[in-house]
């Protein structure tokens, strides 16, 4: 059996007007058939019949005969949980499920997100969940301000949506002992904004040792 390079689960597929024309039995004719996935985006996609069409549709995207005609309405309700269960990852997947918590805290990049993932795989849902995280740290970054407001009041948290990463307390307390601060990390990620916080603390450490360090 063929790898499925679209494992998006399908709500509704409706039979559309053939192909093209024939004069061979109605049975093979090839049809246009239009599906909504999980994420309520309409696909167009062809097949002689429903089974055959599903098969195409889970070939995933082709730019021609499988695409997606309509993309899903912005959502202002929609949760990671949602998202999670629409892209029917498992509960064992902890990793992709703590990086999307993460990286998608906001109702505007989880909508951004269904808009531009087009094949569902285990692949591409994290190629681009990093992809965003990459650009959001470039881009997208949370000021300084936010940043040393946020830290004041609880620095892991702060420091997790600063660096759209993971970070425990036995994290943060490395990075204290290392004399690291708020402004510590807005110069760091000025510098390097893609850093990671291991990195950071790492630098940091160096510091307090008297080491000249640099990215």
């Amino acid at each position: 059996m063929s790898k499925k390079a679209n494992k998006q689960a399908i709500i509704d597929i409706i039979r559309m007007k053939p192909v093209w024309e024939s004069e061979e039995d109605a049975e093979k004719e090839l049809h246009y058939y239009h599906v909504t996935d999980a994420l309520n985006r309409k696909w167009q996609t062809i097949g002689l019949n429903v089974s055959d069409a599903i098969q195409v549709f889970e070939h995933g995207n082709d730019d021609n005969w499988t695409r997606i005609i309509e993309p899903a309405p912005y959502n202002p309700n929609l949760t990671v949980n949602d998202l999670i269960n629409m892209l029917n990852i498992s509960p064992e997947a902890t990793g992709i499920r703590n990086d999307m918590q993460i990286i998608l805290n906001t109702v505007e990049r989880r909508n951004e997100y269904v808009n531009r993932i087009v094949n569902v795989n285990r692949e591409s849902r994290f190629l681009l969940l990093h992809h965003m995280k990459d650009e959001y740290l470039q881009h997208g970054q949370l000021t300084d301000e936010k940043f040393i407001q946020l830290y004041t009041v609880n620095p892991v948290e702060a420091l997790t949506m600063y660096f759209l990463q993971s970070i425990d307390i036995i994290m943060f307390w490395e990075w204290a002992n290392a004399n690291g601060t708020a402004e510590k990390a807005i110069d760091y990620k000025r510098e390097k904004p893609l850093l990671p916080f291991i990195q950071a603390i790492e630098r940091a450490e160096d510091e307090a040792r008297g080491i000249v360090s640099g990215f």
